[in-house]
């Protein structure tokens, strides 16, 4: 019997992974996990989990950007996206990316989460933006295939969930600074089965931040991986915002590549709104699957929307169903907080 983590180890429930058979019957009698706190940390503890780590090469600290007020006097920030050329075309090394379904770990394992009737459509054609700018990750490490899925923010970035990168939590994912060796990885922006229209990209360097690495906290459990192309450039990229006040009720839609469904095909679910929302995580009810973390949590803000505009993400979608409510009835990821939302900025423009 696997005991259900608290928020502040790093959690065994993982939706890196795809499996084929879900253990939801140890999980269910898993003893219950606390709710995130909703008290806000202090300035140092921010500083110290936001500090950002990188398997190789110096990291700037985030540059604190200007803080706004939008059209309801909310504090936020945010940066619009952009459509790209919308011309398919190489972006990277074309190579093999396999089309073997992910290995589950062992140490940890994913779990089923859709919720109730299964929602998700496949995304056919995947050229078209915002579907061009979502990619598949597939890391291949002595002969086992794991996925996870990133957002393009840039013309060579991709926004993913921290243990997408790395094992967090002090664990040593066998590559620099123990993260997962760079040189395992693929990244194939607007993948369609086994079409892959941009190519395949590799790994220029990884990124995430204290508070997963080191603490194997969910809350703070996002990264980000430099690309040795500039795909966003025909893809487009996301934009992305943050505010003070709470993101419930607002719209949300998650796409991604699923490893319950045909490897290498894009699947989305739209039409539902955030359920609950904590200070470092929100909660919804889009069906979703193992290898989906690091999915865009996004929504389509109209010309005059405060901070972003256009198609706008606000979480980083990274776990399913464990532990208490609201982390027992939804699924959920990490929000794009001010500290978060800087990280992010700084290691795109650096």
């Amino acid at each position: 019997m696997r005991s259900t983590p608290s928020s502040r180890t790093r959690p065994r429930i993982i939706l890196a992974i795809g499996i084929t058979t879900v253990l939801a019957s140890a999980l269910a009698a898993a003893p219950a996990t606390a709710a995130p706190t909703t008290e806000a940390p202090t300035t140092a503890a921010r500083t110290e989990v936001h500090g950002a780590v990188a398997d190789s090469g110096a990291v700037p600290a985030a540059v604190a950007l200007p803080t706004q007020r939008g059209l309801n006097g909310v504090r936020g920030s945010g940066s619009s996206g952009s459509v790209g050329t919308g011309k398919a075309g190489p972006g990277g090394s074309r190579f093999d990316a396999g089309g073997r379904p992910a290995a589950s770990d062992g140490d940890s394992f994913g779990i089923q989460s859709v919720i109730g009737t299964d929602n998700r459509v496949r995304v056919d054609p995947t050229t078209v933006f915002p579907s061009s700018a979502i990619v598949q990750i597939v890391r291949t490490t002595n002969g086992s295939t794991w996925g996870c899925t990133g957002w393009l923010y840039g013309p060579s970035i991709i926004a993913t969930a921290g243990h997408c990168v790395h094992p967090g939590g002090g664990q040593n994912g066998g590559g620099g600074n123990n993260f997962y060796p760079r040189g395992d990885f693929q990244i194939i922006p607007g993948r369609n089965g086994a079409s892959t229209p941009y190519g395949t990209c590799t790994a220029s360097q990884l990124l995430s931040v204290n508070g997963w690495t080191q603490s194997g906290d969910e809350t703070y459990d996002y990264g980000a991986i430099r690309l040795s192309c500039a795909a966003g450039n025909s893809t487009g990229w996301f934009g992305m915002w943050w505010q003070g006040a709470s993101l419930t009720g607002t719209a949300t839609t998650v796409s991604g590549y699923p490893c319950d469904k045909t490897f290498g095909q894009q699947w989305r679910h739209a039409g539902q709104t955030v359920a609950v929302t904590h200070d470092r995580q929100v909660f919804y009810q889009n069906d979703t699957f193992g290898c989906q973390s690091g999915s865009p949590v996004y929504q389509t803000r109209a010309a005059g929307s405060s901070w972003c505009v256009g198609q706008c993400v606000m979480a980083i979608h990274a776990y399913g169903l464990h532990g208490s409510s609201p982390h027992s009835t939804n699924n959920h990821g990490t929000r794009i907080t001010e500290s978060v939302f800087n990280n992010l900025i700084t290691w795109r423009n650096s």
